[in-house]
């Protein structure tokens, strides 16, 4: 797995001696791009603690509310179809047995796919709040004309294009989190930003049912009304972001020098790259040559594949379990609560014990095969255990997901590796979302849905035998690195986290 690095040793050494504008500036000493030495030594650590918490504050939570709307947006479709199912379908022509509803579901992850790393350059030229901000809006204003849409050809393209809007999002907000902070501190900031933006989005199944009840009102169908509400909403979002959303720590402007100081000496004596370096093409072609982001990124989309099958299923799986249509919207929020504890309990382990981080991810792929058997699997006069089963798949899912991210993250330097690998990683996600949209056939539900479910099993087995690889590869590497064979990711004092 060895790969080539996209930071050399010379470029390490140029990297600026002031960084930021001419008007507010940090200083770096050489003792500051030292690796391996206490990243808060020298600073009061209240001051640490406080300045950290004002990062917390301004930068989580508007990429909560910007993902939380971002994966409302993509996934509700289900609920408008479970809500008003026959006028949903018969309004937009997808009853029968067709595969038109998904098709529709499915094309939203291809430009998503495809704009994954093209968004990166723009997130770079424009900055993240211009760039974020205004692909929210973009795609609220999609969302707005899905609530129009006459027939499934035009939802499908509205859905395509919205694709297209929100693949800026997931790469920009995984990219700087991972800027703003040192290793020890990602997975756990990782897991609260996906956490609680999953847990907000399930709020959207009961919230959607809520608006389906608008059904005939001026005209219109309650699932028109339910994208209409949610676009007006999403456009706000987008607004909000353009005022409250931070950029990389260089242009941190919400800190005072003295605080940008902190931060970025942090990262500098924990992975030297707290200084953007220009994303090309070809550092682009040596990062794809780096087998190790290949494999985070199958990871990655072994686990989405099970996050969004639920996502789009859930009601599904809950109405064949014997829940009538009320129940079934009711009763899939309840898992998203329980996630919280395995995500935040993992996340916690893994940045603490920082060779935890490979067993925590083993453990919730065991927990998405385990739980997706029980609730496909088991008998049917066995609802209770099915119900468990949904329980146990959804927190190894949202749990998995923030971790992933937190492995790759720590497992790289240099920003223009990140943003590649952000992109390739979500892309891949994509790729799970493809797989959890399609292979759950209609025809299968009765059977429990065989191909959809084998496949998430399977994709996790290997997920977890490519896991065990992945950490004997790492510690192989950390062994020759310290006896001075081998300089990890351009930079000596760098060791993988296993």
């Amino acid at each position: 797995m060895s790969g080539i690095s996209e930071v050399s040793k010379q470029e390490v050494s140029h990297l600026e001696k002031t960084v930021g504008d001419s008007s507010d500036s940090v200083k770096f000493d050489e003792s500051d791009r030292k690796l391996g030495v206490d990243i808060d030594e020298g600073f009061d650590p209240a001051e640490v603690k406080r300045v950290v918490r004002k990062v917390d504050w301004r930068l989580i939570p508007m990429l909560i509310l910007m993902y939380a709307i971002s994966l409302i947006d993509r996934t509700n479709l289900s609920v408008a179809r479970t809500a008003n199912e026959n006028r949903f379908d018969k309004d937009l022509g997808t009853d029968g047995n067709n595969n038109r509803y998904s098709i529709i579901t499915v094309v939203f992850f291809v430009p998503y796919i495809i704009f994954e790393l093209p968004s990166q350059f723009g997130l770079r030229a424009f900055g993240a709040r211009i760039w974020l901000g205004t692909a929210v809006v973009l795609w609220g204003a999609v969302m707005l004309g899905m609530g129009f849409a006459q027939n499934w050809y035009t939802l499908a393209a509205l859905r395509a294009i919205l694709g297209m809007f929100e693949s800026a999002l997931f790469p920009g907000a995984a990219f700087l989190i991972q800027c703003w902070y040192p290793r020890k501190e990602l997975a756990f900031r990782n897991v609260i930003f996906y956490i609680t933006s999953s847990l907000g989005s399930s709020f959207a199944k009961l919230i959607g049912f809520g608006f389906s009840h608008l059904d005939g009102r001026g005209g219109m169908a309650g699932w028109q009304w339910m994208f209409i509400l949610y676009g007006i909403l999403t456009i706000f979002i987008g607004l909000l972001a353009y005022v409250f959303l931070v950029d990389v720590p260089t242009k941190g402007n919400f800190l005072t020098e003295r605080e940008r100081e902190i931060v970025m000496t942090r990262i500098e004596r924990d992975r030297a790259d707290s200084v953007p370096d220009p994303l090309t093409w070809p550092k682009i072609l040596a990062y794809c040559c780096e087998l190790k982001s290949w494999f985070i990124a199958f990871a990655f989309m072994s686990t989405t594949m099970s996050a969004y099958a639920l996502a789009y299923f859930m009601p599904r799986i809950l109405t064949i379990m014997g829940f009538n249509n009320v129940e079934s919207m009711l009763l899939g929020t309840p898992a998203y609560f329980y996630a919280i504890i395995p995500a935040v309990v993992c996340g916690r382990i893994a940045d603490r014990i920082p060779h935890m981080r490979g067993n925590m991810i083993l453990f919730n792929a065991v927990c998405i095969i385990v739980g997706t058997a029980m609730y496909s699997q088991l008998p049917s006069n066995q609802r209770a255990a099915r119900f468990v089963g949904i329980f146990i798949a959804t927190g190894g899912g949202n749990s998995n997901i923030p971790l992933i991210l937190a492995w790759q993250a720590v497992s790289i330097r240099a920003q223009s590796k990140r943003a590649f690998c952000s992109a390739l990683t979500v892309a891949f996600g994509g790729i799970g979302g493809i797989l959890g949209s399609t292979l759950f056939f209609n025809k299968e539900a009765k059977q429990g849905y065989p191909t959809g479910v084998f496949t998430i099993i399977g994709l996790n087995v290997a997920t977890i035998f490519g896991t065990l690889a992945m950490m004997a590869w790492m510690h192989m590497k950390n062994k020759k690195a310290k006896r001075g064979e081998c300089v990890i990711e351009g930079a000596e004092g760098f060791y993988y986290q296993i």
